[in-house]
């Protein structure tokens, strides 16, 4: 049998002892629903898949799968604190499964603990250098906390163990993005398409920063990331607002009408739908779509303002008069229909 070197054991020793740092600074208790219930009587205030989960575990403590799917439960549950323990007693018996340091490391997203994913990321790729997606992992945590520079060596780093992967490309769009280098992010992006043709998100990104640039082939990215995903409705509104700001009305209601059929009570789609027909001067088209709008959100000032100016347009004065005060009701800041309501009480 090959024992194993003297750097990996010290190294996940190591390991081990961050984790436990981590764990503990976390302010994780000893927590009762993450030992196993050995007594006879069924404690009713732990869950059952917990109570099944603490059976099997009984039968075969050091199995760390059984610790692993126990910590998804405890997730579910939202016990993070539970799930962490349990992690760190399945990466002890088992410290080569990468899966278990990124699964520990987005419970500690989720407990909002972004700087302790990362010093857990950085333990890992010490562990195993070799294995990229602890490298992506660590950038988009980095990435989380505005630490920009930070999120760029990681992902270049994982770049230089594989330059063809897609997501890499991707993430480092984002943060030159949010950099304000539209150059450099682009390049990520088309990049990234290059790379993986079917990546929605990336079109989509392109698509936006050409539109703000008033590039015309800002739509034709936006066509490729709803055909990348014909599910996702995000590339939809941006089409759709690219239409609508080149005044290609028509064409934009089409488009809206496409997230209507994904989803029918979409109250914004609704209202972009409404807002094109009044550019249209189609008034009462408008107006029903404004109030279907309103009608799934009884909160959408902005659509009692447009629904308003469509009553004013077809002479219903008093009916155009209640929903601007309703807009006003909802928001009292809202200054267009403060306007509208003083010019119609005169």
């Amino acid at each position: 049998m090959n024992r194993p070197s003297a750097i990996l054991i010290k190294t996940t020793t190591l390991l081990f002892i961050t984790f436990l740092v981590l764990l503990c600074s976390n302010g994780c208790k000893q927590c009762n629903s993450s030992k196993v219930n050995t007594d006879e009587v069924v404690d009713t205030s732990i869950s059952k898949p917990i109570r099944d989960m603490n059976a099997a575990i009984k039968k075969d403590s050091i199995n760390p799968m059984l610790y692993f799917k126990r910590a998804k439960i405890h997730e579910a549950e939202n016990d993070l604190k539970s799930a962490l323990t349990d992690m760190f007693i399945a990466i002890t018996l088992d410290s080569l499964n990468h899966d278990y340091y990124t699964y520990s490391s987005e419970l500690f997203i989720k407990s909002n603990e972004p700087k302790r994913a990362i010093m857990l990321m950085n333990q890992a790729i010490i562990l195993d250098s070799s294995y990229i997606p602890f490298y992506i992992y660590a950038g988009k945590y980095a990435f989380f906390v505005k630490d920009y520079d930070g999120a760029l060596k990681y992902f270049n780093r994982a770049i230089e163990k594989d330059m063809f992967a897609p997501e890499t490309y991707y993430y480092k769009g984002m943060v030159y993005k949010e950099k304000g280098d539209t150059t450099k992010a682009l390049s990520s992006f088309q990049t990234c398409v290059e790379q993986d043709p079917k990546n929605a998100d990336a079109f989509l990104q392109i698509g936006l920063l050409l539109q703000t640039k008033k590039d015309k082939m800002a739509q034709k990215y936006l066509d490729n990331a709803v055909k990348a995903n014909p599910k996702a409705v995000d590339a939809l509104y941006a089409k759709g607002y690219g239409e609508q700001d080149a005044k290609q009305y028509e064409q934009s209601i089409v488009t809206f009408r496409q997230i209507i059929e994904r989803d029918y009570k979409n109250e914004e789609a609704l209202y972009a739908i409404g807002y094109s027909y009044l550019m249209m001067d189609s008034i009462p088209q408008a107006y029903k779509n404004f109030d279907l709008a309103i009608k799934i959100d009884p909160t959408y000032h902005e659509a009692y303002y447009k629904k308003g100016v469509c009553a004013e347009q077809l002479k219903r004065i008093e009916e155009a008069k209640s929903l601007y005060q309703q807009c006003l009701n909802i928001n009292s800041k809202y200054e267009l229909a403060q306007k509208a309501l003083k010019r119609l009480s005169k």
